[in-house]
């Protein structure tokens, strides 16, 4: 044993000191896994009998022995760690004053020359870790391939957004950009502006502004200023380049158009649209909660909505609306307002109202077709039918023909031939319709089926198939079924 040690639970009341030169330089870069393990590793390094592997230290901060290790190369690789052994791994704490001093053995004099290098490239990531074997592979191409190290965290950012993934492996980005960095190697591309310039060539970039140049009647290649206005005006404004050149037409007016007049007048469009840019983000995330920031077409659109008298709340509330019945699209947020418009709803109170009546309406048609022997939902040109039939007819005679309806699949065309047949022959009651209805069938004058399916008239007038078969109102899903009041 040893010749003096601490006794048992001494740990919990001593104190593990650490340099401020570590809280000024280090843990501002590192993350909250990093910084949790490296604590409870200078805590370890006092008080051994506390635990003495990735396991132990694992269960202690409830992590996985992964994270752990990862954690371990993090601050191997800022020089703050040194591994001793592999199987398994043990590791000796760099003092923080040795770790930033200029003696000592080439490797570690390297690494402190590469810490910044390193901390750029586990910035690239989400959790912050990136092995030794990524590390070496940055090295290569910075010390083999002649890269720049700004060069190679352009690279790397840009191979990061081609993986199909929102948080990929540092593995899967390397091995990505390792392949760009070989074909990119032989085009003699070493500068982050030439690695710009390549990355503004693969993504369509330079085909863009040459359309713009010539447009704007400008006779030369793109430079790389040019290349700079293409990547705010797309990635940043969210233009497209239908639009970019539509605002190329706005440019006449100058004796010498050139690109940066071309983005004073975006600009002035972009600030123009950013009025309504609250607005509609939040319309968005009524519509659909995972929504993306405004794009500029849902922006004119809104726009167009706001010009067309359609006040905020009202437009707020379709979204609200559309969202309930799984309609999450921008265009059924216009359908819905024009629907609502054509019945005479411009008030969100009017709104409230037009839908509770829409529902009712909806629960009422629903038996109607129950009675006709079919299920399907209404839609919305079916609840204006309906809607005229209570007007135009007893609810008696609207349930017989229904019944009448189930050989025809309960057609709502077939229904209005009836309802309208009997008006017409004078049967205003259910008697009398019954009456009629023998007298059809004897002489054989009504069929089982509807012979024009075009009768059908409803669904061509709203033309519901625009919006899917299932655009309908559904009282229990929107306002709750009567069994789920009591």
């Amino acid at each position: 044993m040893s010749f003096c040690t601490y006794a048992e639970g001494a740990a919990l009341f001593d104190s593990t000191p650490i340099e401020n030169l570590f809280i000024t330089e280090y843990m501002p870069d590192a993350t909250n896994s990093a910084l949790k393990v490296y604590l409870y590793a200078r805590m370890l390094a006092l008080h051994p009998e506390l635990g003495g592997s990735l396991q132990d230290i694992a269960a202690v901060l409830s992590m996985d022995e992964e994270e752990v290790y990862r954690a371990f190369t993090y601050w191997e690789n800022r020089g703050l760690v040194r591994r001793l052994t592999d199987q398994p791994p043990t590791y000796a704490i760099q003092p923080v004053f040795y770790a930033n001093q200029s003696a000592g053995n080439p490797l570690d004099l390297e690494m402190r020359a590469n810490r910044e290098f390193n901390n750029q490239l586990s910035a690239l990531f989400d959790d912050g870790f990136i092995g030794q074997h990524e590390i070496n592979k940055a090295t290569e191409w910075r010390d083999t391939f002649k890269l720049d190290q700004d060069a190679i965290i352009r690279l790397l950012a840009y191979a990061k957004s081609l993986v199909r993934s929102k948080n990929p492996r540092p593995s899967s980005v390397f091995d990505k950009a390792n392949k760009l960095m070989k074909d990119w190697s032989e085009r003699g591309i070493h500068t982050l502006a030439e690695v710009e310039r390549a990355i503004a060539e693969d993504t369509g970039e330079v085909a863009i502004a040459r359309e713009i140049l010539k447009k704007l009647g400008i006779s030369r290649n793109p430079s790389e200023p040019d290349l700079a206005y293409i990547r705010c005006w797309i990635k940043d404004w969210g233009y497209d380049k239908d639009a970019i050149l539509a605002a190329c037409d706005s440019t006449t007016s100058a004796q010498y158009p050139t690109m940066k007049y071309l983005n004073s007048i975006l600009e002035n469009q972009r600030d123009e649209k950013q009025k309504h840019f609250g607005e509609v983000a939040a319309v968005l995330r009524e519509l659909n909660p995972k929504s993306a920031q405004p794009t500029p077409d849902q922006l004119d659109r809104y726009a167009a909505l706001i010009d067309q008298g359609f006040a905020p709340e009202m437009i707020r509330l379709a979204a609200v609306q559309c969202h309930r019945l799984n309609k999450e699209r921008f265009d059924d947020l216009e359908w819905r307002l024009s629907v609502w418009r054509k019945d005479g709803v411009s008030t969100p109170g009017e709104a409230d109202a037009y839908m509770r009546q829409m529902a009712a309406l909806s629960r009422e048609l629903r038996e109607v077709f129950r009675r006709a022997g079919s299920e399907k939902r209404p839609a919305y040109g079916d609840l204006q039918t309906y809607r005229g039939w209570k007007d135009a007819y007893p609810a008696e005679l609207i349930d017989y023909a229904a019944e009448c309806a189930k050989g025809a699949g309960g057609s709502m065309a077939y229904m209005e031939k009836l309802l309208t047949q009997w008006k017409k022959d004078g049967a205003a009651t259910l008697e009398q319709a019954r009456v009629q209805h023998e007298a059809w069938k004897q002489s054989g004058r009504t069929a089982d089926k509807p012979t024009n399916p075009a009768l059908d008239y409803a669904q061509r007038e709203y033309k519901d198939e625009d919006f899917g078969d299932d655009f309908y109102f559904d009282y229990d899903k929107v306002f709750g079924s009567e069994e789920s009041k009591a």
